[in-house]
């Protein structure tokens, strides 16, 4: 998913289950940034504190050489943050296929529900937004896992999409033809049409959803293919499992904003449903995608909308609070910090699914 989905459909979840604004924001605002914190960093402080941060996504060029060099990062970031593992099958490639609201993904939200409750008032807030990140994921990348794999491979000439639109077909495949420049070698690119996927999939080391470029991220889409193992994919029907994801995560902030003792007024997902279906089905690029959720919002078509709603997301904002750390007179204070929390969260989370939740269901990646 994308920041039409990732922000601004989670805020709208979020504050539709109850959360206040200034709650559903640093929710929405993990979430989020769960694709965007790609840095393993620690920076050290001039009184001797330290700030130590995690990569919970990679850049393109990042995921090249991970895939090729580093199988250890492909465990620590697509497997826990991006592709949760489904624990079904025989194999260890099967087991770590992503699955459409696995059980797997559902016993790790039910612990983080529980969790985030408990640490409310430190990182909760921030650990729901993870939570919903790798939650949503499962709705768009099931069928694909997070490390490399022939599992992952599809043939690049039986892509079928299904949209309204000529002009809309037209900007998908002029997306994914850019999506196969930046990720492929040069001197292929020229034979896209004829090896499709064959270049994402190579140079990303058949890792993730890299073989079919963007397609399980656009909510408006109906498509299918042929993975070269296991054969013909089905009609994958993005806005229906989409909106089974809205309706998922709309439960999970209701569920921890009742526990937290911090829900008010909210509205029932079978009142916003059809609203939220129509902005899914809209077929528009990313940033249409977004003004019709802020309008939505705007529009009190969803919720009771505020003056102070949070419509803008800007990666800076944490960014910002992370490069500051130096400057502060006390490095104590950055513990106070939202992208302070937002690590304490994805570390908890990493190894919570790493070391906890994947061993107890017999699958050892790191």
């Amino acid at each position: 998913m994308q920041l039409d989905m990732h922000y601004y459909g989670t805020y709208a979840m979020a504050r539709a289950a109850g959360m206040a604004v200034k709650h559903a924001k640093v929710v929405a605002y993990a979430a989020q940034y769960t694709d965007d914190s790609t840095q393993n960093d620690s920076e050290p402080h001039v009184d001797g504190g330290m700030f130590h941060t995690i990569a919970t996504a990679h850049t393109g060029s990042e995921a090249i050489v991970n895939s090729a060099l580093d199988h250890h990062e492909q465990r620590c970031v697509w497997v826990p943050f991006h592709f949760y593992p489904g624990g079904e099958g025989n194999s260890l490639s099967e087991k770590l296929t992503c699955v459409k609201d696995g059980a797997l993904a559902q016993e790790m939200v039910k612990n983080h529900i529980r969790h985030a409750v408990s640490v409310k008032d430190q990182y909760g807030l921030a650990l729901m937004g993870i939570t919903a990140h790798v939650y949503a994921d499962t709705f768009s990348h099931y069928g694909f896992s997070g490390v490399s794999s022939r599992h992952n491979k599809v043939d690049g000439e039986s892509f079928e999409l299904d949209v309204k639109s000529e002009d809309m077909r037209a900007y998908i495949l002029e997306k994914y033809s850019r999506f196969l420049v930046k990720y492929a070698p040069r001197l292929f690119v020229k034979n896209y049409r004829r090896i499709v996927s064959r270049l994402g999939e190579d140079t990303t080391g058949a890792l993730g959803h890299g073989a079919v470029g963007t397609f399980p991220d656009r909510p408006f889409l109906r498509w299918r293919f042929n993975f070269e193992i296991n054969g013909d994919s089905g009609w994958r029907d993005n806005p229906a499992t989409f909106l089974e994801g809205c309706e998922k995560l709309h439960k999970n902030f209701n569920d921890f904003a009742m526990q937290a003792e911090i829900a008010s007024g909210a509205v029932p997902f079978n009142t916003i449903k059809s609203k939220v279906e129509d902005i899914l089905r809209l077929e528009a690029d990313k940033e249409g995608r977004v003004d019709a959720w802020k309008s939505a919002i705007l529009s009190n078509s969803l919720f009771p909308c505020e003056a102070d709603e949070a419509l803008n997301y800007s990666e800076r904002d944490w960014e910002r609070q992370k490069s500051n750390f130096d400057d502060l007179g006390n490095s104590q204070d950055i513990v106070n910090s939202d992208v302070y929390k937002f690590h304490q969260a994805a570390i908890y989370h990493r190894d919570y699914t790493l070391k906890q939740l994947l061993p107890k269901h017999g699958i050892a990646v790191l």
